[in-house]
């Protein structure tokens, strides 16, 4: 027997078969993973139906029942297959479901589940398949909404914001419903869908390839009605998804008052975060279409638009190729931004051609132009015809404006007037106060420039008004001024200066030129008036401020001048000779305005043969009439009645006629010299011997 030396341990048996059996023991419950693995994925996993049904509800805290079919593939691209699922509405929102499909097969990431678990973003299936399929959307005004999975009473993410509503990567289905009711958005829509749709990522190889999809949808976005069907090839991004590529989108149907179809690209059908095509548009009314969008647009005639649409992030940008409102052509293009607050409205108007009738109604007068629907104006009491309607304020304070104006011809709305040419503004509506800045016209050689402002910011409205005129020729502006048979003056500002000189020259080497218009002449002037009111004619009727005109190197027609101091005789000898324009030495009229009434200061035209004198007043509140012309002839005529012109009435029903006073004055004059010395000596109150005074009656 031997013994160890002292301070030593003996000898260890060997470890080697402990390590074996722990090596054995792992491989056996590996081979025996992989073995259940295979054996699951070949089952479809059959009894984990029950345990994965309650972790779902465990996750999601709603109600999730799994029927009929089950069939599991937990590896490579994870996807169930199941009979029927249905899954609860969160919160505890009034719903009969959230998500409720027959024949359905759900494919994922188990990256986006824990993306969504962990750390709080939009749950993403990457593809749903179904037979029929109904999703039930529905957020209250607090919040809480049925798609908010897994979240508490609140509906809101750790930051704050409302739940996001889950993401399809894919959706195919043979016919589907959903219904959104957002009641912080102001949306109700049902859309009826069958096809196939997606953008493929991340849906397994062996998926149902994506095909043609429809969807008809019928509702209100915000306060717009929808009526719509759609047709889209490729992904149809039903809920939000910021990184979805753009697909092929065509929709066609009624939004609102108008017609609508679309054809272009889009990421998003219910948000369109992304939408970018071609636009044909329709209605009875700007006006019509901008109210339930939130957009201030004046009341028009009916109106058809093509062009293209985008919209990007809460911006919406339209080009107007062609923009037809009742007889105008116009074109521009347009940003409107939803994100700022108020709403705010930019771009540029274009146009060929446009027509002040054609906004009629945005000033409340019955002139709404061929083809209109909008709202009539109220009728006027008879001699009436300043525009009643009221202004619709609070439209001035829902959104801001900035749009740059470029019209090539505006149409007045008046035969007797040629239009502006070249319209250059800026309309600027900013806090309910809107602006045309820069307003700058050419009209028969001539210039008109100015602004205006409507203040809308208070009860009533406040209108301001600076215009000048300059340099415009009065035989090229009013055509009512043409001569009958006489040759239509040229369109531009050289070629009337041209006409005129050429006139002045022939009158002075060959006399007195045939009359090709009744007055000619170089019109300048400004206007200064303010106002206040709720419509057109309760501004009208409380204005304030002066107006000013003058003509220079004019001429008026000799018949004319004979015919308004009723001078008989001469107007006779002139209609034997034949008319011909008289020089004007002057020709001005300043007028005062206070409460509505417009005052004559001044109103004197003078020639060599008479001089016209003006006065009177203009009441645009009761839009009453008194005004009266005389003449006095500087030359001899033997029968003069020398009775000044009234002209009374109403704006609407104006009333031309002789002063009564006068003309019995000279009748009784004649009547008495009749009887006292020969019926010869009747003639003597009608003979004029004439006056010439001293002096520049317009100075």
């Amino acid at each position: 027997m031997s013994t160890a030396p002292a301070g030593t341990h003996p000898p260890q048996p060997p470890r080697r078969p402990a390590l074996r059996r722990v090596w054995l023991g792992l491989g056996a419950f590996v081979v025996l993973l992989v073995l259940g693995l295979v054996w699951g994925e070949a089952t479809g996993w059959s009894a984990l139906r029950g345990p994965l049904q309650r972790q779902i509800e465990k996750v999601a805290r709603v109600p999730v029942q799994l029927e009929g079919r089950f069939h599991l593939r937990m590896l490579g691209a994870p996807r169930l297959e199941v009979g029927r699922i249905k899954v609860g509405a969160a919160q505890e929102v009034p719903a009969p479901h959230l998500l409720q499909a027959e024949a359905a097969r759900l494919d994922w990431r188990w990256g986006d589940l824990w993306r969504w678990w962990a750390r709080d973003q939009p749950l993403r299936v990457q593809a749903l398949t179904a037979q029929t399929l109904d999703l039930q959307l529905l957020r209250l005004a607090d919040g809480r909404a049925s798609w908010a999975l897994g979240r508490g009473g609140d509906g809101e993410s750790a930051a704050g914001e409302p739940a996001p509503r889950p993401q399809f990567g894919r959706l195919q289905v043979d016919a589907g419903h959903v219904r959104l009711d957002d009641a912080p958005l102001q949306t109700q829509l049902d859309i009826r869908l069958s096809g196939g749709e997606g953008d493929g990522r991340g849906a397994p190889a062996d998926s149902p390839a994506p095909g043609g999809y429809r969807a008809d949808i019928t509702g209100r976005w915000q306060r717009l009605p929808l009526a719509l069907a759609v047709r889209m090839q490729g992904a149809l991004l039903l809920l939000d998804d910021d990184t979805a590529e753009p697909v092929q989108l065509r929709v066609e149907g009624r939004a609102g008052a108008a017609q609508l179809l679309f054809d272009g690209q889009a990421a998003s059908l219910l948000s369109a975060r992304r939408l970018d095509g071609a636009l044909r548009f329709s209605g009875p009314s700007l006006a019509a279409v901008g109210q339930p969008l939130g957009v201030t647009l004046p009341r028009t005639p009916a109106f058809q638009l093509q062009g293209r649409l985008a919209h990007d992030d809460g911006v919406w940008g339209l080009r107007a190729d062609s923009a037809v409102i009742g007889q105008s052509e116009l074109g521009g293009e347009f940003r409107f931004d939803t994100r700022a607050q108020p709403r705010r409205l930019s771009g540029r108007l274009t146009g060929r051609r446009l027509l002040l009738a054609d906004l009629g109604p945005a000033v409340g007068t019955r002139g709404e132009g061929r083809g209109s629907t909008a709202e009539p104006a109220p009728a006027p009491e008879p001699g009436r015809v300043l525009p009643q309607r009221r202004f619709d304020l609070p439209s001035l304070r829902v959104m801001d404006a900035d749009v740059e104006v470029a019209i090539e011809s505006l149409d007045l709305g008046s035969r007797s007037l040629a239009p502006l040419r070249a319209v250059r503004s800026r309309v600027l509506l900013q806090g309910g106060v809107l602006q045309l800045q820069n307003l700058q016209a050419g009209v028969a050689g001539g210039q008109v420039a100015g602004s205006t402002t409507l203040d809308g910011r208070g009860e009533p409205a406040r209108w301001e008004l600076a215009l000048r005129v300059s340099g415009l020729d009065m035989a090229g502006w009013v055509r009512a001024f043409r001569a009958p048979g006489a040759a239509p003056p040229p369109g531009d500002g050289a070629a009337l200066r041209r006409e005129r000189r050429n006139t002045r020259a022939r009158g002075q080497q060959d006399g007195p030129q045939p009359v090709q218009s009744y007055l000619t002449g170089v019109l300048g002037g400004q206007f200064n008036l303010r106002g206040q009111g709720r419509s057109t004619a309760q501004i009208l009727g409380s204005l304030q401020g002066s107006a000013a005109l003058q003509l220079k190197e004019g001429t008026i027609s000799h018949l004319v001048t004979e015919a308004a101091g009723v001078d008989l005789a001469q107007a006779l000898g002139v209609l034997v000779r034949g008319d011909a324009p008289l020089a004007l030495r002057c020709a001005r009229v300043d007028m005062v305005v206070r409460e509505g009434v417009a005052v004559v200061q001044r109103g004197v035209l003078d020639n060599s043969d008479s001089t016209l004198r003006l006065d009177g007043q203009v009441d645009l509140r009761n839009e009453a009439l008194a005004l009266r012309a005389r003449v006095r002839p500087k030359d001899f005529s033997l029968f003069a009645v020398r009775a000044p012109v009234l002209v009374t009435g109403s704006l609407g029903r104006p009333q031309v006629g002789l002063d009564g006073r006068a003309l019995s004055k000279r009748a009784a004059a004649a009547a008495a010299l009749a009887v006292i010395a020969a019926p010869v000596a009747a003639l003597l109150p009608f003979v004029d011997p004439g006056d010439d005074p001293e002096g520049d009656p317009c100075g």
